[in-house]
């Protein structure tokens, strides 16, 4: 009872946030929290806050953005995201709730836990807080960092650092956390309080050392050396890396206590049509005979059958909407910050880039079968000889990469991390973009097209996200807007 009595607890808190004015949401002022609170109360409030953006409103985006799934032609809600016409005021509630929310909640919980000398919860807290960071100086270039979450008796008018410097603190952090003595931690164990591993510390360390090896090679093309003397450090030390996944499992088929996607998506808005298959994802799984393809959509009134990316006005008379092939969401889904497969493929590359240790190929296969396993299937028969994903150990460098990275894109669609898939195709390229329209003869399933609809100049994709409308009117230190098409720091390739 008292694991159900913690969801609730952090549910009736989201909502509360939820339910608040902007006062309550600015990232330049203190919450309302109590300066006292445990940390084994806080933390899961901050976890959830973590879980309820980056498994909501951004699994929708890089859903659409990575063209794992498309705006129903039916209906209208993502419209501006399906066709690139990102405002201001577009998840600038998800920027808010991230700051004061999510990283404030680490904060408090770092410095308290720091003060007590309780290891066990200060490296948890790191480990989330950096990962919630990432997130968002991957969309925004650069953001509030070093005096940030001050509250109303410090900045309130923070300044914006830029992403290669937070990547820098982040990993020193990180280093700083992974350094304290846990054996000698005066932590009471973390238990059902921790909703990604229940408390086990290993699996912690693990999760940081996964984290840093993502940071690293999202840099690589930006700073190779940099990231090259990091990776090669983490083996040097014998890290360890997930082999379970990172993940919050806590969700209950009720109202306000389910998966925040589908409660985002589905119950709040009494649809399940919003999101449809995208031709490009459907067509790579299709055109190998991949049975992923009924693990990630749900037929429509035609059969399985998909609807090209952005063709979102495309006449009812013409496309059926019902007939259209629809994402399969589960209200008691986990939300993945890193999943197995994912840390595989990071490992493989790692290895493949020749700054790790290891066989690529058999960490890449193993990625394969996780991809597959998470979906209760065997994808053995995909990934051995003369397989659709055998791996190219005949080919270049760059194959073997293309390789890895189709599979990370197709893995994260069942997770519903496409905003990973989206910052891993501005990094490497892959998926590839197709030259020609996915109706077109010579189009190559899963190349990546335009939206139909896309609104930007010059038919470019976009990288980034505009700076919330909130804080250019609260806070003179934002950056100058640059539009979304214009390239994060580490998207050099």
């Amino acid at each position: 009872m008292k694991k159900l009595f913690n969801i609730g607890l952090v549910f009736s808190l989201l909502l509360y946030a939820t339910s608040c004015g902007d006062d309550f949401l600015d990232v330049n002022v203190d919450p309302n929290n109590p300066s006292d609170a445990p940390v084994n109360l806080v933390f899961p409030t901050a976890v959830t806050s973590t879980a309820s953006v980056v498994g909501g409103w951004y699994a929708i985006l890089g859903g659409m953005w990575s063209q794992h799934w498309t705006q129903n032609n039916g209906s209208n809600q993502y419209k501006d995201f399906d066709s690139y016409n990102i405002q201001p005021t577009d998840l600038d509630f998800s920027f808010q709730e991230l700051y004061t929310g999510a990283l404030n909640d680490y904060k408090f919980v770092r410095d308290k836990a720091a003060a007590d000398e309780n290891w066990n919860f200060y490296l948890m807290a790191t480990v989330m807080q950096a990962y919630t960071y990432q997130n968002l100086v991957d969309l925004y270039d650069q953001i509030p960092f070093d005096n940030a979450l001050q509250g109303d008796e410090g900045n309130i008018t923070p300044t914006y650092l830029a992403g290669d410097a937070v990547y820098d603190s982040l990993l020193v952090r990180i280093d700083e956390a992974l350094g304290k003595d846990l054996e000698a931690s005066t932590s009471l164990d973390p238990g059902n309080t921790d909703f990604v591993f229940q408390g086990d510390m290993d699996q912690w360390i693990r999760f940081a050392n996964t984290l840093k090896l993502k940071i690293y090679l999202r840099q690589v093309y930006a700073r190779p050396q940099v990231a090259e003397a990091g990776i090669r450090a983490l083996y040097t030390a014998g890290a360890e890396f997930l082999t379970d996944p990172a993940a919050v499992t806590i969700f209950l088929d009720q109202p306000s206590k389910s998966n925040p996607l589908f409660e985002s998506d589905q119950r709040q808005l009494n649809t399940t049509e919003n999101i449809k298959a995208s031709t490009t994802l459907f067509s790579y799984l299709q055109n190998r005979n991949d049975p992923r393809l009924d693990a990630y959509f749900i037929p429509g009134s035609s059969g399985q059958k998909s609807l090209d990316q952005g063709n979102f006005n495309a006449p009812s008379t013409v496309i059926v909407p019902a007939s259209v092939s629809k994402v399969k969401i589960g209200a008691t889904d986990p939300v993945y910050f890193v999943s197995v497969a994912e840390s595989y493929f990071l490992q493989a590359e790692a290895v493949l880039r020749g700054f790790g240790t290891g066989d690529a190929q058999a960490l890449y296969e193993a990625g394969v079968a996780a991809a597959f396993e998470q979906e209760g299937l065997d994808g053995t028969a995909f990934y051995s000889a003369g397989g659709p994903y055998e791996f190219p150990v005949a080919g270049t460098v760059e194959q073997k990469l293309e390789a890895i990275i189709m599979q990370k894109w197709v893995a994260l669609a069942g997770t519903f991390q496409g905003i990973e898939s989206f910052f891993e195709q501005n990094r490497t390229g892959y998926p590839r973009i197709s030259p020609v329209a996915a109706s077109d003869a010579a189009y190559v399933p899963g190349q990546l097209t335009y939206s139909i609809e896309g609104v930007t100049p010059g038919k470019q994709f976009p990288r980034r996200l505009l700076f919330p409308d909130t804080e250019r009117s609260r806070n003179p230190n934002t950056p100058v807007q640059v539009p979304i098409t214009e390239p994060v720091w580490w998207d050099r390739n």
